[in-house]
């Protein structure tokens, strides 16, 4: 075998390797492949690499170190008599795949939405797969064959051209390899806006311009933080047209900088593709424009969007949808679906596709959308939401799970219905606070309802305080979700992730449980998602604690690792554990995330005596593609504890970007005995060694927290220098 750079060409076959883990199969009768990136892989290819090649006879083989394919040309479509790749699973185990071969492992992904999931026989009706398998490989089809005509710049539809094209996937148990792989070839995650972290309000119900500026403020005076504000369908006259109802919106742009002046991000809903609606209605004030641009009854009879028809999409985007950012409208709530423009194409990926574009294009910032998922590559088009659902336990439930396994196919931004959809009163008090706890520790926090109760000062006074509490930890804790949002996006990796994907403990499959969850690496979250038990006051949940110790955050629980058991959960908590050798960054809640950098950064460290702790704070300004430019932050932060010395040091950020603060204080937080003696020490840039104020608390998350450890606390002024502090115990 000799060392070749692929693509490698073997009669109607053609094979691309990306990764010793990833390699493209296609088949085309005369050679004639697509040369441009196809719909689900995005705006371009990814980069080849070589593997090894040999060719006997009629009988190809490629060969890396994670896979070995073997390809027989007897003119025929590839099939398990000419195909096969041999690979290993999670155990290390020989694995055959040969097309047509199911995947007996996979770990599943999300699906378009949870409508109707509770009338089409629940969790069995979504049987969806991602590329994570405890098989060890899994194939991805490229089934609509729509590629991108570079000439034309459009696509067009090559299934009867293009007989096969798919991936196979080849990593045993190295799951973070594959999703990197996966965003290597079908486009990276985007990073989001920072507010994107902050709560969500969404309601179906006329409001008027001067009931949403209430509730803003509402939320604000009872010291709940907001940072999104999504206006229904009724911001207009009825489900179709794009003229605001003057009757509630009779100066929206005057109602849009009201929000914006508040710290609020605003979005619309909108219909496309229901039958009754698509059409304009007759007294649309953007039918003349749309008729001069295409002429009379441009689509079919109606004045609708031709969505197969470049100059017809580019005019409804100019003078239809477009319109609506310049009037002060942040992004597009997409609460429909399009007729597919090309064949086995998800019509709802092309609409996605078609809506974040624009929403970049008219803003000049990160691009976003609310949507539901359009399938294979909708992971570029963030964020999707799971559509109409039951006020239910068993709700809660799956959609804990279904949240878990989303990033099989890169969905690392999923937004529920928290409270659910489908209750048009009060949603039961208890269900509510546990369904606000997931959702405050979940991607996206946005309450909804039809016309129903989600406002927490309707419920007790003790479900208020525990929504505003939850809200807290959730604002405080934005620095670290930001920083897993740039590992979503260099990486592949979710926000929310199941244990399998960042621990391997020899557990018997504790690890691959649904109902827990980790946040990045350092938190572990056991949610509730059932009533208390009368007799306790508590729900009792089983749990599996990863290989490590484990401390709570807002108990004086301490867990060793390995251990397979049960929590009970008061109504006052959702179970959140801290690995030992965290490092948690954090920063003060105010009424709103917005985009900019705050000044004061909190670090919350549990030193561990046996491994040296290392974290990455990742910054930028929050909004602009300009991350896209290299124009970001980096600090790194470590710590250590030996010999009863807890070293703690924060480098100098690397890098710069718009709004880069000159000046930064850090509040560091070292976790101690309760009973130890402190001595703080502090270093500045090239400065000497000097003894430092500090004290012993037990509130953590920026003040957020009352834990029930103790820290010993140090606040250190630095013009972007390195900083080190010592405590001695």
């Amino acid at each position: 075998m000799s060392v070749r750079q692929t693509p490698v060409t073997f009669g109607n076959a053609r094979f691309t390797v990306y990764s010793s883990r990833c390699v493209r199969l296609e088949f085309s009768w005369g050679g004639r492949f697509s040369e441009g990136p196809s719909l689900l892989v995005g705006e371009k290819m990814a980069k080849a690499a070589k593997a090894e090649v040999a060719i006997e006879g009629k009988t190809l083989t490629i060969k890396t170190a994670q896979f070995e394919l073997s390809y027989e040309d007897n003119n025929q479509v590839f099939s398990a008599e000419n195909l096969t790749i041999v690979h290993k699973n999670k155990e290390g185990q020989r694995m055959v795949w040969a097309p047509g071969k199911k995947d007996g492992g996979n770990l599943g992904t999300v699906t378009r939405s949870l409508d109707q999931w509770k009338w089409c026989g629940g969790p069995n009706h979504f049987p969806v797969e991602g590329i994570l398998s405890t098989d060890g490989g899994h194939f991805l089809a490229d089934e609509p064959r729509v590629y991108l005509n570079k000439k034309a710049n459009w696509p067009e539809n090559r299934g009867n051209v293009v007989q096969f094209d798919g991936y196979f996937f080849a990593y045993g148990n190295d799951y973070k390899g594959a999703l990197q792989d996966f965003v290597t070839v079908f486009g990276p995650i985007p990073m989001v806006p920072r507010w994107t972290f902050g709560f969500w309000y969404s309601r179906w119900y006329a409001y008027t311009d001067k009931e949403i500026l209430e509730l803003a403020r509402r939320y604000q005076k009872e010291d709940i933080p907001i940072d999104v504000m999504i206006v229904d369908t009724d911001w207009r006259g009825g489900w179709g047209g794009y003229d605001w109802n003057k009757k509630y919106f009779p100066k929206p742009e005057k109602t849009m900088k009201a929000l914006h002046d508040m710290g609020l991000q605003t979005s619309l809903n909108d219909h496309p593709g229901y039958d009754n609606y698509d059409s304009l209605p007759p007294e649309d004030s953007h039918i003349p424009a749309i008729q001069k641009r295409l002429g009379p009854l441009p689509h079919q009879g109606q004045w609708a969007c031709d969505w197969s028809n470049p100059k017809a999409l580019q005019a409804w985007k100019d003078l239809v949808l477009g319109p609506l950012f310049d009037q002060g409208m942040d992004f597009w709530w997409v609460d429909g679906w399009i007729k597919s423009p090309f064949a086995n194409l998800d019509s709802q990926l092309w609409a996605n596709k078609t809506y974040f574009e624009l929403a970049e294009e008219k803003t000049n910032k990160r691009g976003m959308i609310l949507s539901r998922w359009g399938g294979i590559g909708s992971h570029r088009y963030p964020v999707q939401f799971s559509g109409d659902t039951p006020s239910e336990w068993n709700m809660l439930q799956y959609q804990i799970e279904f949240t878990v396994r989303s990033g099989g196919l890169g969905a690392a931004y999923w937004s529920h219905d928290i409270g659910g959809f489908f209750c048009r009163e009060k949603v039961e008090e208890e269900l509510f606070v546990r369904w606000c706890q997931f959702g405050a520790m979940s991607p996206v926090f946005r309450t909804h309802s039809d016309h129903g109760i989600r406002e927490p000062w309707h419920y007790s006074e003790n479900t208020k305080a525990l929504f505003r509490k939850q809200t807290h930890i959730r604002y405080a804790l934005a620095p670290y979700f930001y920083g897993l949002a740039r590992e979503a996006h260099d990486q592949g990796l979710p926000l929310i992730r199941p244990l399998y994907l960042e621990f391997n403990d020899n557990d018997g499959g504790a690890l691959y449980r649904k109902h827990q969850y980790a946040i990045g690496r350092e938190l572990l979250v056991i949610p509730a998602d059932g009533p208390v038990e009368k007799k306790t006051g508590v729900q009792r949940k089983r749990a599996y604690f990863p290989n490590g110790r484990w401390f709570g955050l807002e108990t004086d629980e301490r867990y060793q690792g390995m251990l397979d058991g049960y929590v009970d959960i008061p109504i006052e908590r959702i179970p959140t554990y801290v690995r030992e050798g965290a490092i948690l960054p954090s920063q003060k809640v105010g009424k709103s995330l917005g985009t900019s950098v705050p000044e004061e950064i909190h670090f919350d460290y549990f030193p561990s005596a046996v491994e040296k702790s290392e974290y990455e704070l990742y910054e930028d300004d929050g909004e602009s593609l300009d991350y896209k430019k290299g124009k970001f932050a980096v600090t790194q932060v470590s710590g250590r504890l030996s010999q009863g010395v807890i070293l703690f040091q924060i480098a100098a950020p690397r890098g710069a970007y718009k709004g880069m603060p000159a000046k930064r204080r850090y509040v560091v937080r070292c976790r101690v005995e309760a009973d130890a003696h402190v001595l703080a020490e502090v270093k500045v840039g090239s400065g000497e060694w000097k003894t430092a104020k500090s004290r012993k608390t037990n509130q953590c998350l920026a003040g957020t927290v009352t834990s029930g450890h103790t820290f010993c606390e140090v606040a250190v002024d630095s013009a972007n220098e390195p900083v080190e502090i010592r405590i001695l115990i």
